[in-house]
């Protein structure tokens, strides 16, 4: 709305390419060859991920608190996961199952009745890229057919390690890679932010400081993927703006 903010030091956390596609000045992007940058890196896997809102309290449904990951009995992962790229209705190469009504201490006092589980695989982009130009919710009957397809696989994974949740859930809803587009700005939907291969972690700027004074970045491109990699990289973030190394007291 015009108003301005100021401050000694910026911090962005909305990943590497957002950040300089889309919040930084086209002409400040061109002066320090961010551009560049950009060209030495590619996007992560591609994702669904299903929510599932239950009735009943994680101690009834005895849902357990560990998260769990489930892998195809035979072969090896990366055969699986080339195998399920080259034919999607080959088994999933990875299915990763959340609890996260178990892990909060304070959920039954917020949600008395009621459990939450979360359920993803990746997916490719191009599953669903023919629907890039429409809107959240509108997509049409085909791309809804897709989902309620990958839904019901991913409920059966589940059922395998928690047959007692099967008649218990009342709302499910499944994201896919055009969700993360449309909510989280990250233009092939995927998961964590940069690709993790080897050259990646080789690319001398991916740090908490740019070429930019006082700008800094932190999240998961400058360190690792998940939970731990992000917190991790606030640590290193705060170390780079202040020069106090923390890390005994974290």
């Amino acid at each position: 709305d015009g108003h301005v903010f100021k401050a000694k030091n910026i911090v962005s956390s909305a990943g590497i390419v957002t950040t300089y596609t889309t919040l930084l000045p086209e002409a400040t992007v061109i002066k320090h060859k961010l551009n560049k940058q950009l060209q030495q890196v590619k996007p992560s896997v591609a994702h669904v991920s299903l929510y599932l809102g239950l009735e009943g309290t994680p101690e009834a449904l005895q849902i357990p608190k560990t998260n769990q990951w489930i892998y195809p009995a035979e072969g090896d992962h990366d055969t699986c996961v080339d195998n399920y790229l080259n034919d999607l209705s080959q088994p999933f190469p990875v299915v990763y199952i959340s609890f996260p009504c178990a892990k909060d201490p304070d959920w039954s006092n917020r949600y008395p009745g009621k459990s939450s589980i979360d359920i993803i695989t990746l997916i490719p982009y191009e599953t669903f890229e023919k629907w890039s130009d429409t809107s959240w919710k509108k997509r049409g009957d085909d791309y809804e057919a897709i989902k309620e397809n990958i839904t019901n696989r991913l409920l059966t994974e589940l059922y395998k390690q928690l047959p007692q949740v099967e008649g218990k859930i009342v709302h499910q809803e499944l994201s896919t890679p055009l969700t993360t587009k449309h909510f989280v700005n990250y233009q092939t939907g995927e998961i964590y932010g940069l690709d993790h291969t080897p050259s990646r972690f080789r690319q001398p700027f991916l740090k908490p400081r740019t070429p930019i004074k006082n700008f800094y970045l932190t999240g998961q491109d400058i360190v690792t993927a998940g939970v731990a990699g992000a917190l991790f990289s606030g640590v290193l973030t705060s170390i780079a703006i202040t020069g106090k190394n923390i890390l005994s007291k974290v």
